[in-house]
């Protein structure tokens, strides 16, 4: 199985370096300088140990929401409040800090803890409203980030906020919260340690427990699973709720690792990027780390290019946008849940 999932990622990145040549050169050839824009882009994120910090810093948060993404699409729900549980993470991590007596040594993990709870809540209530009214989570995963956007902003505006900083930003964040940064020179921290330590669990979990097993039965075959005996609804909203516990981590870990204090006034977009880690990933924990790696990449790439050629950031994003496109698409050719969610949607569609 492992072999299979790499031989298919390894296919989709070489074709992604082949979309990624024909959609650069082009643009390349529009500067003055095409052949330095294009080793800008491709190796100037390799070149020095700050901008590999840039690569692994970017990818640690990714690989959490990649993680908590391909986590829940293995039951068989397309469930996308990732990104808002990411966000309540963060806020209520900041809540933690700030509002509660907690001692130095407990501070940083408790904070965690506390985000990670309450942030869970955005990918388990849409979990629960499919298991027990059949609404489409798809649907309601979609709103409720945008409700937990203006829920942790009001959190901030009225609890957290700093009436001296000028702008809607929390207090400063004392230095027990914050987490150690690992390599000198970067600001790559404890987190990276901690995400690469979830995917490995995320794998134990899903391939070498019964918990994981019944979860990949039920996604594969929901009709059979219940044949089975198998509590399908139950068993689909609690992954819901560890996708949910993963991504909110994910958030209260990126606010501690990379933030003197909470400066967010929209969603981060973490939790729409781990969902092309997770199909880049193919689903299965194991390759999420270096899924985000590769999209980190990218974005650090298309980054030094904007700044170093004064290429419109538009035209970068155009380019990352072209491969990101492919590469889901790629996945979905070869992914069968996600072709049965389309077919459904195109018959309910036609009927």
């Amino acid at each position: 199985m492992i072999r299979n999932a790499l031989l298919a990622t390894g296919l989709t990145l070489v074709l992604l370096l082949v979309v990624l040549g024909l959609v650069l050169v082009p643009i390349a050839l529009a500067l003055p300088e095409p052949g330095d824009a294009i080793r800008t882009f491709l190796l100037a994120p390799l070149a020095d140990r700050r901008h590999l910090g840039n690569i692994v810093e970017t990818a640690t948060p990714l690989m959490f929401t990649g993680l908590a993404v391909s986590l829940m699409f293995r039951t068989g729900m397309f469930n996308l409040g990732a990104e808002g549980s990411f966000f309540l993470g963060a806020v209520f991590s900041a809540f933690a800090i700030l509002e509660l007596p907690l001692p130095d040594w407990a501070m940083a993990p408790a904070a965690i803890v506390i985000g990670a709870a309450v942030g869970s809540l955005a990918c388990l209530i849409p979990g629960v409203l499919r298991a027990r009214f059949g609404a489409s989570e798809l649907v309601s995963s979609l709103m409720l980030n945008y409700a937990a956007l203006f829920f942790g902003l009001y959190v901030v505006n009225y609890v957290l906020r700093d009436p001296n900083a000028g702008a809607m930003l929390s207090y400063k964040f004392p230095p027990a919260a914050q987490l150690p940064r690992l390599i000198p020179g970067t600001r790559v921290h404890l987190g990276l340690l901690l995400a690469l330590a979830a995917c490995a669990l995320g794998a134990v979990y899903l391939f070498a427990t019964r918990a994981g097993y019944e979860a990949r039965v039920v996604g594969a075959n929901p009709g059979f699973a219940r044949h089975l005996g198998l509590r399908v609804t139950v068993i689909a909203a609690s992954v819901q709720a560890l996708g949910g516990l993963i991504a909110a981590a994910g958030g209260a870990i990126e606010l501690q690792g990379m933030y003197l204090r909470f400066a967010w006034q929209s969603l981060p977009g973490q939790g729409w990027n781990g969902l092309v880690v997770a199909i880049l990933g193919g689903n299965n924990p194991l390759l999420i780390p270096p899924a985000a790696l590769a999209l980190s990449y990218l974005q650090v790439g298309g980054d030094l290019l904007s700044r170093n050629f004064n290429v419109p950031a538009e035209v970068v994003g155009l380019i990352q946008a072209l491969v990101i496109l492919f590469a889901t698409a790629t996945a979905i050719t070869r992914n069968p849940l996600l072709r049965r969610l389309l077919t459904r949607r195109e018959a309910a569609d036609v009927a």
